[in-house]
């Protein structure tokens, strides 16, 4: 099994968002993974009434049956409407859905090769769903979010496990092993 770990490079995560064009669904799928922190299971299940024009959204996730509220960054609602108006979707549309079967979102396989390929196209392997989720924790918690309310977002345990999901243990620990002197 593959460990996934948060993007830690601001350069890394502008070059993913340039791989697939601006309009595109792939584009938004990315984007939207790393602006809200959901689980791709949350993320597919949106259609275009849920999100497009909104402000907020109420998520009820798959995982842990409870219900959020999240409120959507500015550039993200920006990207919906750009998105929304280029593939001319209706209300009930699902905003990623199938090429295969417009009335059912894409599947979770589907979202995986389309972020792994992102990945690949600028050197990040492996990357996945989680990466996304991971990089908006560690790029909250680097920007001054409390580790508190990330872990209330990410509805962990405890400060530990959250630490720990969004790489900030281990950086921390390698920063130990980095710069410990010992006079020789």
């Amino acid at each position: 099994m593959n460990f996934t770990y948060p993007i830690q490079n601001k350069k890394k995560i502008k070059e993913l968002m340039e791989v697939y064009p601006l309009e595109s669904k792939n584009r938004l799928l990315l984007e939207f993974g790393l602006r809200t922190g959901l689980r791709i299971s949350d993320i597919l299940n949106f259609k275009v009434e849920d999100v497009h024009k909104k402000e907020s959204v109420w998520v009820q996730e798959k995982k842990t049956k409870k219900k959020k509220m999240i409120s959507l960054h500015p550039k993200l609602r920006q990207s919906i409407r750009l998105y929304v108006k280029t593939e001319k979707l209706k209300p009930d549309d699902y905003v990623f859905y199938s090429a295969k079967n417009p009335t059912q979102p894409i599947r979770r396989m589907q979202a995986h090769r389309i972020i792994s390929h992102a990945g690949d196209m600028i050197g990040i392997v492996p990357l996945s769903a989680h990466s996304l989720r991971k990089t908006f924790g560690y790029w909250s918690y680097k920007q001054g979010v409390d580790i508190s309310l990330l872990q209330t977002i990410f509805q962990h345990s405890s400060q530990a496990v959250t630490l720990r999901y969004i790489g900030i243990t281990q950086e921390n620990i390698n920063r130990v092993y980095e710069t410990v002197d010992m006079g020789f």
